[in-house]
């Protein structure tokens, strides 16, 4: 999904290339889990925008939107959660583009997407929205699914209150799930004879 997207954000297509097999796609229509039918229209919909002029947004980047609505509502977090990040990333400072984005994200949060947890958590405390809830994410996202870096986030809280034990042991988890960031501080820490 991430590499699908990625990709996408580089390439560009002509007005004469089709951004998917539609002979394939056509063959695959009574079996496939989403609506195909809705996607070969949305195909020749960006192409058609391209040759329109249209160039805001590349049709592999509208197609991978509408793939991500389409998985998402079939029930995958991950694409709510690549959805959220698609809209995020082209955002700006465009608040409907920001609002639809945490909404995304809120429904991979909803489907259990720890990523998404951290994403919503981390958003909440920066902008100070709701501090309460974007720390309730972190925790539900370090201790319910061991998420490395909400571990490292609540390790750095603790210490802002000055809970020596509890940045120890949370910057530890942290590290133990492989969180490249916590290993650093841990590094750092033994290195300059802190516990």
């Amino acid at each position: 999904g991430n590499e699908a997207l990625e990709l996408a954000k580089k390439s560009s297509v002509s007005a004469d290339e089709s951004l998917i097999n539609t002979d394939r796609c056509t063959d695959w229509i009574d079996e496939s889990p989403i609506n195909l039918s809705q996607i070969l229209a949305q195909s020749s919909k960006t192409i058609d925008n391209e040759k329109d002029g249209d160039e805001s947004i590349s049709p592999y980047i509208s197609l991978a939107h509408l793939l991500y609505e389409e998985a998402g509502k079939a029930g995958s977090a991950e694409a709510w959660y690549n959805l959220g990040h698609l809209l995020w990333d082209r955002s700006g400072d465009d608040e409907e583009t920001i609002m639809k984005a945490m909404e995304a994200f809120n429904k991979a949060v909803d489907l259990g997407d720890s990523d998404a947890m951290y994403f919503v958590g981390a958003q909440y405390l920066s902008q100070q929205e709701d501090d309460e809830a974007g720390y309730q994410l972190l925790v539900r996202a370090a201790h319910e699914y061991n998420h490395g870096p909400a571990l490292h986030h609540l390790a750095l809280l603790s210490l802002q209150g000055e809970d020596k034990d509890e940045f120890c042991g949370l910057l530890t988890k942290a590290a133990e799930a492989g969180n490249p960031d916590s290993l650093f501080l841990q590094g750092y820490c033994f290195y300059h004879g802190e516990d």
